[in-house]
């Protein structure tokens, strides 16, 4: 019996780089070593990545102006409803009927721009700002943000202890954008950073 038939039996298939005896189940898309189900993860590009150098491949970090202009955005639209209905109240300001009205379609107006917000940063992350100018609100691990995380941790609150510390906390909170990790006090409280999309990715 020759030598080639007394070797150790051909395992088929790929195995995983970190773990020998493990079949692999996907390629990592930077380095190229097989992975099995331990030891990768779906990046925000939806590829594959293993654990090695999913920390390398980090989504960019949305940049300070850019979220100053998606908050303007999201502030300005809204009290638009009832800056404009308070607005054309003035000008009909001896109709009172009329003048109620405009006022009553101005509070249920910012009512449903509310809600939409709440819809929009339920299922994809985004504020209208912050979808108009291509960023999001994720995970500090890249995951998606639950609403109950972005509303209480994210917004309620830092409100409530800005209010316990005269609005020291508040200005803190703001300040700390200018930090390297560009991540403010209510993003650590929250876990979450804000970053950059694509459209395809919004």
């Amino acid at each position: 019996m020759s030598e080639t038939d007394i070797s150790a039996p051909q395992r088929p298939g790929a195995f995983c780089a970190l773990h020998a005896e493990q079949r692999a189940v996907t390629l990592c898309n930077r380095c190229g070593n097989y992975a099995c189900e331990q030891c990768f993860q779906v990046a925000h590009d939806r590829q594959d990545y293993c654990t090695a150098c999913l920390p390398l491949i980090r989504p960019p970090l949305a940049d300070r102006g850019t979220r100053f202009v998606a908050v303007l955005v999201d502030q300005v639209a809204l009290v638009a409803p009832i800056f404009v209905c308070s607005f054309l109240g003035i000008l009909l300001s001896d109709n009172t009927p009329s003048v109620m009205a405009l006022l009553g379609l101005g509070v249920l107006s910012t009512l449903g721009v509310a809600g939409y917000q709440l819809y929009l940063l339920a299922t994809v992350g985004q504020s209208l700002g912050k979808r108009m100018m291509h960023i999001k609100v994720v995970r500090t691990d890249g995951a998606p943000v639950d609403l109950a995380r972005l509303i209480f941790l994210r917004n309620v609150v830092p409100v409530l202890i800005g209010m316990c510390t005269w609005n020291v906390f508040s200005l803190v909170d703001t300040l700390c954008i200018f930090t390297e990790q560009r991540r403010c006090l209510h993003d650590h409280i929250a876990d979450t950073q804000v970053i950059v999309v694509n459209e395809a990715g919004a």
